[in-house]
């Protein structure tokens, strides 16, 4: 496949403060809302071949942190750009799960080195351990995504897990990554599977927030979803084109805006608060999953597009939109059954233990549309594990 002409390349830049971070804070009405953005976003095929200029007006001695592979596929591009503005780095690989215990092995490097900027370059893990132990050593932090599977490199937010890849407890961060270049050349070059985890992962976050909104929502809450609802109507017209393309090296107009979906515009559609608690019904179904060890071979946006599916159960939805919902994953290939997700034995017994373990704020659940009890959880992760069965036997089928 030949490249065709790729969308428009984005540069997205906001205000400064002292230390060139983008925080707008607006108040009214006596609660103040807070947005986190990066100061500049740049998706551009190519982009870290001409990094080095960008990286050297934020520090001259960067920790970079990534995986062996993230960092195989970028340093002979990246490297030599911060060679020819001389820009000193130290390069550290990460493998494992985002801990505690290694933000503060990394921050410790950050001191240790005497960096005064950090890059991470990979997935998600390694993008939210940069941010943390960049912010732990007072430093800013660069992203570098070589997957577009979440939101990460934008978010100013750290998901904290245990040794075992378990989730622990999310930590808010008090700025997004200073710059993100999200090279296309890269990630189009990604497996395919990343970028549907992305699109999945993206496809939740207004189907989340739009219920939290049952009540009176706070402007924090519209604007939120009127920003993931572009991003959703982007990938209804672009998601299977763009996941077709995904893998094969070729950067289409429909990969680009997909990966603007799935990292800019739902990490601006997570980056604006108010303070008020909210249901994240999906993620934290996913949230759930990773104590089960059969998931930890499934990817984040895989888990939470399950956790979707039992959302639409819980909601009342009617059984075409459950169906057409679990149509368009199967496009995609995703999972929609609770064995596509590595979960075996008695399900009605896993199902019983992924509804114990889902833990939602008391006072947000009670502002929802809907009903969510442990009970409930159970027959809806059961009723959605059926739907998905059943939408799987009638398209091989219809196949054969």
């Amino acid at each position: 496949m030949t490249d065709q002409p790729e969308a428009k390349p984005i540069f997205i830049q906001g205000e400064t403060r002292a230390a060139g971070f983008f925080v707008g804070k607006i108040r009214r009405s006596g609660f103040m809302i807070t947005l986190k953005a990066p100061k500049t976003y740049i998706r551009e095929k190519n982009i870290l071949d001409s990094a080095g200029p960008l990286i050297a007006e934020i520090g001259q001695n960067a920790l970079i942190i990534g995986g062996n592979t993230a960092l195989a596929l970028t340093g002979k591009h990246l490297l030599p750009s911060l060679d020819d503005v001389g820009v000193h780095y130290h390069v550290h690989t990460f493998e494992g799960e985002c801990t505690a215990a290694a933000i503060t092995r990394y921050a410790r490097l950050v001191r240790e080195t005497g960096a005064d900027c950090v890059i991470g370059i990979g997935g998600g893990r390694v993008l939210d351990l940069a941010k943390a132990a960049a912010e732990d050593g007072g430093v800013p932090v660069i992203s570098v995504p070589t997957i577009a599977a979440t939101c990460a490199a934008w978010s100013a937010l750290t998901i904290i897990y245990d040794e075992e890849g378990r989730y622990a407890f999310p930590r808010p961060l008090q700025e997004s990554p200073l710059l993100v270049l999200a090279d296309t050349a890269v990630l189009a070059s990604a497996p395919a599977r990343y970028l549907k985890a992305g699109i999945a992962d993206t496809i939740v976050k207004w189907h989340e927030a739009e219920p939290n909104a049952a009540g009176r929502p706070d402007l924090s809450l519209s604007i939120g979803l009127s920003v993931s609802r572009l991003a959703l109507d982007l990938l209804d017209e672009q998601a299977v084109e763009a996941s077709q393309a995904a893998g094969s090296g070729a950067i289409t107009p429909a990969f680009a805006e997909t990966v603007d979906a799935v990292i800019a515009l739902a990490g601006l559609a997570g980056s604006i608060t108010q303070g008020n608690p909210r249901v994240a019904l999906a993620h934290s179904i996913h949230n759930s999953l990773t104590f089960l060890p059969a998931t930890h071979g499934s990817l984040h946006g895989e888990k939470v597009i399950f956790g979707l599916i039992v959302q639409f159960v819980l909601a009342g939805k009617t059984l075409q939109e459950i169906n057409e919902l679990i149509s368009f994953l199967c496009e995609l290939t995703l999972p929609v059954t609770l064995e596509q997700l590595g979960i075996g034995g008695d399900i009605s017994v896993q199902a019983a233990k992924i509804a114990e373990s889902v833990d939602i704020d008391p006072e947000a659940r009670e502002r929802l549309a809907f009903e969510v009890s442990v009970p409930l959880l159970k027959e809806a992760i059961l009723a959605a594990d059926r739907y998905g069965r059943e939408i799987l036997a009638s398209r091989a089928v219809s196949i054969s």
